[in-house]
């Protein structure tokens, strides 16, 4: 087993691809261009995949404990300390330990994979000299003290300096004995002073993220709470649009499934279920009104400019809530055009292929459309994560 070397551009493919696969979307129309880049404006450096603050903790100190191994060798060596972590936490009855699963298997998506960015974001793993991310290799061999790489004209790529800052000091079960994913407050205190001074990329004013931690109060009832949106501060308005946006997009996806449901019966003669054209009239009744205030240009504003298909999509879904028709068979040539992105696994496509990919389609089986989240979830656990240790 080695190590490769990841593009900025080939990361971020993996993560939209680790974001929408772990937690089941099907993003045939390109709706998760919105969540990943409001997500990473209000909440930087989290992902789906995150479970427990103190993983935050443990990945560095798992490097630093096999400082003197590089390349395959500390490779097979951090991949079976995680894997043995991994057992050592379900056996203490943790519910959200990262390759619990799988044990005694090696998880697939290990920490040190889902935390490497946060790592970095988060400014707990130092930049390379150029100001890139260095790759868990180079982290490796820094903690060795050999081989920094140069660029063309012989400077130095890594810092002299470990790729970790100053960590809280270890528990006397780190290496044997029980051990458990609820941070010390040393342990707290270390996360609330990185998390409490992020910004957004290219942003001067604080995160909300940051403004969450800082209140020191736990996870409020909802990214929607009045309890958010007062600590929101000037991304007030900001996440007003997210919310607008996130319920335009729970209704553009339950029209995705139900014209599914409507291609299959009329024009591929199948008996079809209503049941995805059923919840499409139950959540625009439920979040229509939401979503019909959405500002498409103070979106843009907050999160730059959409692909221009996808923004075709949003005008006209957002015209299509305000006529209050049930019928989605008026988008089906737009959302047909959106979805030609996904090349020969589009469904809606006229072609021998989309009936085909149609035929794979169970509309039984295939979940409900629901808003976007924003990764509220794993950022709700952080918060808590924070307030509770002990």
């Amino acid at each position: 087993m080695g190590w490769t070397y990841l593009s900025r551009a080939a990361l971020a493919r993996a993560k939209a691809q680790m974001d929408e696969e772990s937690t089941g979307v099907r993003d045939e129309i390109g709706f998760l261009t919105i969540h990943q880049r409001y997500a990473d404006r209000f909440f930087p450096g989290t992902s789906v995949l995150h479970t427990r603050a103190r993983y935050a903790i443990f990945v560095p100190w798992l490097f630093e404990d096999l400082a003197g191994l590089i390349g395959p060798a500390a490779a097979r060596a951090l991949r079976e300390r995680e894997r043995e972590l991994a057992g050592r936490l379900k056996n203490a009855g943790e519910s959200q330990v990262i390759g619990g699963r799988v044990f005694p298997k090696a998880s697939s998506q290990p920490p040190s994979t889902v935390y490497w960015n946060a790592l970095a974001v988060w400014g707990i793993l130092r930049s390379r000299a150029d100001g890139r991310t260095i790759s868990r290799s180079q982290a490796h061999r820094q903690l060795k003290g050999a081989g920094a790489a140069i660029d063309d004209d012989g400077q130095p790529l890594l810092s002299p300096e470990p790729p970790f800052l100053a960590l809280p000091e270890r528990p006397g079960s780190w290496r044997s004995g029980p051990i458990t994913l609820r941070l010390t407050s040393k342990e707290a205190s270390f996360l609330r002073e990185h998390l409490g001074q992020l910004r957004p990329i290219g942003g001067k004013e604080l995160s909300l993220l940051s403004r969450l931690v800082r209140a020191e109060i736990g996870a409020p009832s909802g990214m929607w709470a009045a309890e958010t949106r007062a600590l929101a501060g000037p991304d007030q308005f900001a996440l007003g649009r997210a919310e607008q946006v996130a319920s335009l997009a729970g209704i553009g996806r339950a029209v995705y499934d139900a014209l599914l449901e409507h291609t299959l019966e009329a024009v591929d003669r199948r008996e079809m279920s209503t049941r995805h054209r059923n919840h499409l009239t139950a959540i625009a009744r439920e979040v229509g009104p939401v979503a019909a205030n959405l500002d498409v240009k103070g979106l843009e504003g907050d999160i730059g400019a959409l692909p221009v298909k996808l923004r075709a999509v949003v005008l006209a879904t957002k015209d299509w809530i305000a006529s209050k028709t049930q019928d989605p068979v008026p988008l089906l040539d737009i959302y047909t055009a959106a979805e030609a992105r996904k090349g020969p696994r589009a469904r809606l496509a006229p072609t021998p292929n989309g009936r085909a990919r149609r035929l794979e389609w169970s509309s039984d089986e295939h979940g409900l459309a629901t808003p976007l989240h924003y990764r509220w979830s794993q950022v709700s656990t952080l918060l808590n994560d924070l307030v509770d240790a002990e």
